[in-house]
């Protein structure tokens, strides 16, 4: 990826609304496609937690960061699919 700056912001923004506290230690990954103009779609679960209240809990994270920066201009395409990895933590 041209622009890890960006990914580092990503990231932040995200982890402001995330809670990584658990009962358990546990992993969920969340694929979802940041539009041109910074606006986040398509949220889903790629890898479950096997816990619907931690997977719920990470999904949401992103839908309430709603939109980020726009895409740098450096990046060539339309929109960026990420695989976001969230770890839970007792």
């Amino acid at each position: 990826f041209c622009c890890p700056d960006y990914l580092d912001v990503m990231g932040q923004r995200i982890r402001q609304n995330w809670d990584s506290h658990a009962e358990t230690a546990s992993e969920v990954v969340v694929v979802f496609t940041i539009q041109r103009d910074g606006t986040l779609s398509s949220v889903k679960v790629e890898k479950s937690s096997g816990s619907s209240p931690l997977d719920i809990r990470a999904q949401r994270s992103i839908v309430t960061t709603r939109q980020l920066p726009a895409l740098p201009a450096a990046f060539p395409n339309p929109t960026l699919t990420v695989h976001l990895t969230f770890q839970y933590n007792p």
